[in-house]
């Protein structure tokens, strides 16, 4: 328990009350005589501050307040109250900001369908039992920084208009919130001991170093997500939730967007650096913006549904002075950044994102990136997803490419040639546009220079002996010749005989047909280089509609 602040009000002193005394009477709420009680519930209910600093609340002083003032106070304090029984404030309208810093709550406390017409500030105040704020109104900040919650919290339809702050707070109760904040939702460093079920509606809802001790659900509309160091010790789950909240009586729950509402039309999931994710699993939430460079058992989160991330804007670009266009894949936000530091020109920096990044002064290498992408994979290919880890295998292609310190110059020529060959195996298109090109160049050779004028006679030759006798004949075949002008060697007839040589390269046949010592040569190589590249092309699209 904090103890604690000492009062800087005059206190009642009676058997040690800290209780701010009652003008002129020299005693507080709770003590001082009924003549004296009833001026100051009086002057409360005339519209005067209410100023009940560390007044001890009974159930019937609380309810005598209720009754007095008919649940309406301008600028209360309740700064180190303490409530001895069930505290109801519930239908409360506190005209103005409303103080209950280090105030203790023995009981239950009920706070449902409070008004608060200013900030609303709960910091270090102790709830012993449950609490709920279920329907609240705050227009202002909701302030629960180094809150203890020892039983149940319900927050369920409560709107706020700025910040809602549970910054290290403590939750030993299972937690219920559906909160819509036109600010942002900050749990950092809080503590939630037991399940916690919370429906968020706001721009950022940030859970740095947060510790999730039991399963937990978190469905977020249009908010952005914060888990860097965060400790998740038992299963979370991020979803976007489509459509309104529905409140448990079945209503729609109001979203009238107050001012500074400016999150992303999707959800979004910012950065799990720092945290083990093997307990994490995240659903139908944009990716585009995720850091995750620091995260542990990268290879066990469950990403699922339609997880979007950023690809590289479309357009042309140069490398190492040759034009190449940029292909459209899923490139998480960490390749983002380090191309933004690696590409030497403005137009290649154009196609990716410039993200703000979330651990400034950190120096991210390709062979850092590359870990990342493989982790991912084999997360998605444990789920059965084989297309989507395709996108991570091109990735970690990539960073292996450009990497410089791990990647020995070898393997790097072998991996530029695989690149610009087929994709890494993953574009069909390119491996079977250089499987046209090829079949061209061959088609062309084989007609200027492999094709004989025709297929050569065999002859016979030998020796007759003068005394005659046995005969030796020699059978030679000449070598084919290639005599014909060269406008001659190009017409449709030796066109359509060299096509099918050249096909049959394609699939590892020998066409059997007579040719030149240069088409020999060229078969001899097409029948090595075009099957390789129908082959790759074959595994490319494998690869795209493999399903497990």
């Amino acid at each position: 328990m904090t103890v604690a602040p000492t009062p800087t009000w005059p206190i009642c002193g009676h058997g040690g009350c800290r209780g701010v005394v009652v003008p002129r009477r020299g005693r507080c709420l709770a003590h001082v005589d009924a003549a004296g009680r009833q001026i100051s519930l009086l002057s409360t209910a005339a519209g005067s501050p209410a100023d009940y600093r560390g007044v001890p609340f009974t159930p019937e002083l609380l309810e005598e307040l209720r009754r007095r003032s008919q649940r309406i106070l301008y600028e209360a304090r309740f700064e180190q109250a303490v409530f001895t029984g069930d505290a109801d404030f519930s239908g409360f309208l506190f005209s103005g900001p409303v103080d209950f810093r280090d105030a203790r709550f023995e009981g239950a406390a009920d706070f449902t369908r409070i008004g608060v017409r200013g900030h609303a500030d709960f910091r270090r105040t102790a709830f012993e039992d449950d609490v709920t704020f279920d329907r609240g109104d705050f227009e202002g900040a909701a302030d629960f920084s180094r809150a203890e919650f020892r039983g149940r919290v319900s927050l369920t339809g409560t709107r706020v208009a700025r910040d809602v702050r549970l910054d290290m707070a403590r939750c030993s109760g299972p937690l219920e919130a559906m909160i819509v904040s036109g600010s942002e939702i900050h749990l950092t460093g809080a503590v939630l001991e037991r399940p916690a079920r919370l429906y968020a509606a706001t721009p950022r809802l940030t859970c740095r170093d947060t510790t999730f001790l039991g399963p937990s659900t978190l469905r977020v509309r249009r908010t952005q997500v914060d888990l860097t160091d965060a400790n998740l010790a038992a299963q979370v789950s991020i979803l976007q939730h489509f459509g309104p909240f529905y409140l448990p009586d079945g209503t729609n729950m109001e979203e009238t967007r107050p001012l500074g509402w400016g999150s992303p039309f999707f959800a979004e999931l910012l950065s799990v650096r720092g945290v083990d994710v093997s307990f994490l699993t995240v659903v139908d939430m944009g990716l585009g913006p995720c850091q995750f460079f620091g995260a542990h058992h990268l290879d066990q989160i469950r990403i699922t549904g339609e997880s979007l991330f950023r690809s590289p804007r479309p357009g042309w670009g140069v490398h190492g002075g040759i034009p190449l266009r940029w292909t459209n894949r899923r490139a998480m936000a960490d390749e983002h950044l380090l191309r933004q530091r690696l590409e030497s020109s403005d137009r290649n920096r154009r196609a990716w994102t410039d993200i703000d990044d979330d651990l400034p002064g950190t120096v991210m290498e390709p062979a850092h990136v590359a870990q990342l992408y493989r982790q991912l994979r084999k997360a998605l290919e444990d789920s059965k997803d084989e297309p989507g880890a395709g996108d991570f295998y091109y990735g970690e292609m990539e960073m292996r490419r450009l990497d410089r310190a791990e990647t020995t110059r070898a393997e790097r020529w072998l991996l530029h040639a695989y690149w610009l060959l087929s994709g890494y195996g993953l574009r069909a298109s390119r491996a079977l546009a250089w499987l046209l090109l090829a079949v061209c160049v061959t088609v062309v050779l084989m007609l200027g220079l492999g094709l004989p004028d025709k297929s050569p006679s065999q002859t016979v030759t030998g020796d007759l002996p003068p005394s005659g006798g046995k005969v030796t004949l020699e059978v030679d075949t000449p070598d084919p010749v290639l005599t014909l002008p060269v406008a001659d060697r190009f017409t449709l007839e030796r066109f359509e005989k060299t096509l099918r040589i050249v096909l049959n390269s394609v699939i590892f046949r020998s066409s059997g047909q007579d040719l030149t010592t240069w088409g020999t040569y060229t078969e001899m190589i097409s029948r090595f280089t075009e099957p390789v590249f129908l082959g790759l092309a074959v595994l490319a699209v494998r690869g795209r509609i493999k399903r497990g």
